[in-house]
């Protein structure tokens, strides 16, 4: 069946009940059973829920509640009726946190945007995402993942650490396999550093630790989505994924590590969009890479690849962002993601839409016939 997206979303704005979920908080007693660790930085997002959650209402969505992830998530989707959920969540505590709602979803049948939990998972963990570009032959930085039984006064000469980086002492980057905005991430400039930095990410994260090469190049990100866009009210269905905002980001003099946004905002200048007419080499090279691993992961929804140059002048893939920060930019706050939007003849509504009717179009397929958002959509268009 042939799907006008407009009527679509002319019956979506009438019948759906919406729900925008961001991460609860594990510190208040109502969110979980008990207490644990955290090996992703926490962070509610709950400011970005609303920013969504007001665009679709201004879209004329007539029933859209902004809801916290916690134990009643199921009860009070199932209590308000939902439809469909919007994942913007990064987790509220545990091991893999991204991957905990849309579990609970799949499990509940719940329709949800957002990447399912194998892909999310995939992504989310750096060192499966390497593992896996590495497999692929996409290009990334070579690295090592420390486990929490190997002792850190042994790093240097473990047979894992020489075989990946030899003779080579130095500088590295130490990080958490899962994190956020550059949360306890270091520069080590040699190997005899290590140790710290490798204890203090395990005390933040009871988790895995990824050490990897430094690259000295510039630094990029690029974000890309499926090829379903609204640009100046009117639907376009490109022939391939959308790959958008491509920019580099912009290092102080000494700066090795891009800083927190909880640190320090990501004001205007701290990103420069990359020119299509001066830069264009760059850009294609940054558009093939995002195409290739929106294929290679099998992927459905919005991700940011953050990349860097080598000493070669060779781009290569450090991570991938499966909830890129989707914010309304400000006159003073800028968003990497939406940062080129006006040069796609795009402005944020028009990315949230589109992003939104992408996951509707995906979910009118013969295998969802008997759901209930599907009755609800196409009752009557056959």
């Amino acid at each position: 069946m042939l799907v006008d997206i407009e009527e679509l979303l002319d019956r979506a704005r009438v019948f759906l009940k919406i729900a925008i979920v961001y991460a609860g908080d594990k510190t208040d007693l109502d969110t979980v059973i008990d207490t644990g660790i955290n090996s992703r930085d926490w962070k509610s997002y709950r400011p970005v829920a609303e920013n969504i959650a007001e665009t679709l209402e201004k879209e004329g969505f007539s029933d859209v509640a902004v809801l916290p992830e916690s134990r009643h998530l199921g009860a009070e989707l199932a209590k308000r009726g939902i439809d469909i959920v919007w994942l913007n969540s990064g987790g509220v505590q545990g091991i893999n946190p991204m991957a905990h709602a849309p579990s609970l979803l799949e499990m509940l049948g719940v329709p949800y945007v957002g990447h399912n939990p194998l892909a999310v998972s995939l992504l989310d963990n750096k060192h499966v995402f390497k593992s896996i570009c590495s497999a692929a032959t996409l290009p990334t930085a070579r690295f090592v993942v420390i486990p929490p039984s190997l002792s850190s006064d042994d790093l240097k000469n473990s047979q894992n650490f020489r075989a990946v980086f030899g003779n080579f002492s130095g500088p590295f980057i130490v990080k958490p396999v899962s994190g956020r905005a550059s949360k306890n991430v270091h520069f080590v400039d040699s190997n005899d550093e290590l140790k710290a930095a490798v204890e203090d990410v395990r005390e933040k994260t009871r988790h895995l630790c990824l050490v990897e090469e430094f690259l000295p190049g510039d630094e990029f990100a690029i974000s890309i989505m499926g090829p379903l866009i609204r640009r100046n009210g009117k639907f376009h269905d490109l022939p391939q994924p959308f790959a958008f905002s491509a920019v580099q980001r912009c290092f102080e003099s000494q700066e090795k590590v891009f800083t927190s946004m909880d640190e320090k905002p990501i004001t205007h200048d701290r990103i420069r969009l990359l020119d299509s007419t001066q830069e264009s080499d760059i850009i294609t090279r940054l558009e093939k890479l995002a195409r290739n691993v929106f294929s290679c992961f099998t992927l459905s929804s919005l991700v940011r690849l953050d990349l860097r140059i080598n000493g070669h002048g060779e781009l290569m893939l450090l991570e991938a962002n499966p909830k890129p920060d989707l914010s309304q930019p400000t006159e003073n706050i800028a968003s990497i993601t939406c940062s080129g939007l006006a040069e796609q003849e795009m402005s944020y509504r028009d990315l949230i839409i589109s992003i939104f009717a992408e996951r509707l179009i995906q979910l009118a397929t013969p295998r969802k016939l008997n759901s209930g958002l599907y009755r609800k959509l196409f009752g009557n268009m056959a």
